[in-house]
């Protein structure tokens, strides 16, 4: 892999873990400069200092964007540190797993404003920045739940459906500023979070996985790396024609619709 990204300058928000992690490693390996924000500060003064050890041009600063203003200090810290912002990686999320009836006003406006107000307001400031530059680029994690749907998670499938949307439409306003704007959609990926679903599951490692994955496609789930290689593909001048659209990176789940053939309870 070449240097796409020598001499730019990324912010990724949930970026000291799970996918975000592997996508500042991603972005520092091509010749980045990355500053990583999370609300771990534990997590991520160790992934810093890690970076620091190995020499790897990744920063780390902790933001929770439910404060108010976080998101508009983030984008100014990171222009601050990095001297420019050329791409902006909206990744942090929230997941509440509650259905309409046990959602609470606090368990919505928490998911809306950390899956799609703090990515709004991050974008509109990243966007000011990058229109004086010249140009940028913003992508947004969604979910392939943005695109179907499962019963007992209303406040997340919906503020990732209206992610999508709002991709969309900040595309359409900001292709006269030379500023890309994209979604992924990905689905099932193995994260750290993974293990604490099959231990809550109470099953047997292999056979929780083997569970997880069987509506997919392909039968396995992403691994971190394989979303990173979408982000960076959309955030890279090999995408320089694409802007306003999802890439789902989901083994083929939603080409067969949400589901599959797992039964609703897992076996034992």
């Amino acid at each position: 892999m070449g240097m796409r990204f020598e001499g730019k300058a990324v912010l990724i928000t949930g970026g000291a873990s799970g996918i975000g992690k592997a996508a500042a490693l991603a972005f520092a390996d091509e010749g980045a400069r990355v500053l990583a924000a999370s609300r771990n500060t534990e997590r991520g003064d160790a992934f810093a200092e890690e970076m620091r050890a190995a020499g790897r041009a990744i920063e780390f600063a902790a933001c929770d964007l439910r404060d108010d203003g976080a998101p508009e200090a983030l984008i100014a810290e990171a222009v601050r540190r990095l001297g420019r912002l050329d791409v902006l990686f909206n990744n942090a999320g929230i997941h509440h797993r509650y259905g309409t009836l046990e959602t609470s006003n606090a368990h919505w406006a928490d998911a809306m404003r950390v899956n799609l107000g703090a990515p709004f307001i991050l974008s509109r400031e990243a966007a000011h920045q990058m229109k004086d530059q010249g140009g940028g680029v913003i992508v947004n994690t969604s979910s392939d739940l943005g695109l179907f749907t499962e019963p007992g998670k209303v406040s997340y499938c919906t503020s990732k459906a209206a992610l999508l949307q709002m991709t969309r439409a900040m595309a359409l306003d900001l292709a006269p500023h030379n500023i890309r704007v994209n979604a992924i959609a990905p689905g099932d990926t193995y994260t750290e979070m993974t293990d604490e679903k099959i231990d809550h599951l109470g099953l047997p490692y292999d056979e929780g996985m083997a569970w997880i994955a069987d509506p997919v496609p392909i039968k396995r789930l992403a691994t971190v790396d394989e979303i990173a290689s979408a982000v960076l593909f959309l955030a890279s001048d090999d995408a320089s024609y694409v802007t306003g659209t999802t890439l789902s990176v989901d083994g083929g789940t939603s080409a067969s619709g949400p589901g599959g053939d797992r039964p609703a309870k897992p076996p034992g």
